[in-house]
């Protein structure tokens, strides 16, 4: 079965899911959607804001909120041929760029020296955080073994935010112990 049958092959695709990323560098936060289509991407149509450190944990879980609700799951190939075209232009090098401005950073290590990633996974009514480890530069890798917080998608803004925050404090910290 070819990439394109497999891709409009309903029975062989998982359930339609929405993803969007919290970093946290030392003096603000990063969160942005993702395009999803069987892989995820930076949506250049989705949400991608720079947000002072100093917002509550309700503040932060509104916004990951809106980020997931910006996500999109990419059913039609003509979506994911725009998006890919649209990546071709490197809006990604560009927000790097502008967030080692901010942080007065002069490199990309400079920039993520104690930074933390955590995904947001929202899959038929269940967000599942997926604390990422730092490798280096702009490369990350789930934690190995790990048990993830779910929330059913009625959750407040504030718990989420709450979690959100815990989980980054694991993603800096590099270890996970489980809950």
């Amino acid at each position: 079965m070819s990439c394109i049958d497999q891709f409009n092959d309903q029975s062989t695709r998982r359930p339609p899911e929405r993803r969007a990323a919290v970093f946290s560098f030392p003096a603000f936060y990063r969160v942005h959607s993702w395009a999803v289509f069987g892989m995820a991407t930076l949506d250049p149509d989705g949400l991608d804001e720079i947000l002072a450190h100093s917002l509550s944990a309700k503040d932060l879980g509104a916004i990951a909120w809106e980020a997931l609700r910006a996500s999109r799951y990419l059913e039609d190939s003509n979506e994911v041929r725009l998006v890919l075209e649209a990546l071709k232009t490197n809006p990604s090098k560009r927000r790097l760029e502008e967030m080692k401005k901010r942080a007065g950073a002069r490199s990309i290590k400079g920039l993520f020296r104690g930074s933390a990633s955590v995904d947001l996974i929202w899959t038929e009514q269940i967000i599942e955080l997926e604390p990422h480890r730092h490798l280096g530069g702009e490369r990350w890798a789930l934690f190995e073994n790990r048990e993830t917080i779910k929330f059913s998608e009625t959750v407040s803004e504030e718990k989420l935010g709450i979690a959100l925050i815990s989980e980054l404090e694991v993603s800096r910290n590099g270890s996970y112990e489980g809950t």
